[in-house]
């Protein structure tokens, strides 16, 4: 890979704490696409603006979770809103707000990345005979 893409790529894992697999496939690829795209993202995600970066992280995980993104994806951003100071309650009430609005089966969807991230505990049945 040219050393422009490479460090490209290594600028956005530093800037963002993560990079996609569509990051790397488009640094390759298509490499212009790529730069316009991460000054439109910057602009309205990572960059500091009026929203600190864990609200932002708090919004990309209940938007996400309303989509039904892909659990590995929400997690990317549940880890992040904890990193940039998000408790897990915090995170969980994020999530909750999904509920209402875009029904049971987003909700899980996070709720289930949330539970694997931040190692859940959980309440078991009894087991009774009859």
């Amino acid at each position: 890979m040219p050393k422009e893409q490479q460090e490209f790529i290594d600028s956005l894992y530093q800037d963002r704490g993560y990079v996609m697999d569509f990051h790397k496939v488009m640094a390759a690829e298509d490499f212009p696409w790529l730069k316009a795209y991460d000054a439109w993202s910057r602009a309205t995600y990572t960059a500091p603006r009026l929203l600190d970066r864990k609200t932002k992280e708090l919004v990309q995980t209940a938007v996400e979770t309303a989509l039904r993104a892909n659990p590995g994806q929400i997690r990317e951003h549940i880890r992040l809103a904890m990193q940039h100071g998000a408790s897990k309650q915090e995170v969980l009430e994020a999530i909750e707000c999904v509920a209402a609005p875009m029904g049971m089966l987003s909700f899980l969807v996070g709720v289930q990345a949330w539970a694997e991230e931040v190692g859940a505990r959980r309440v078991e049945p009894s087991r009774r005979t009859k």
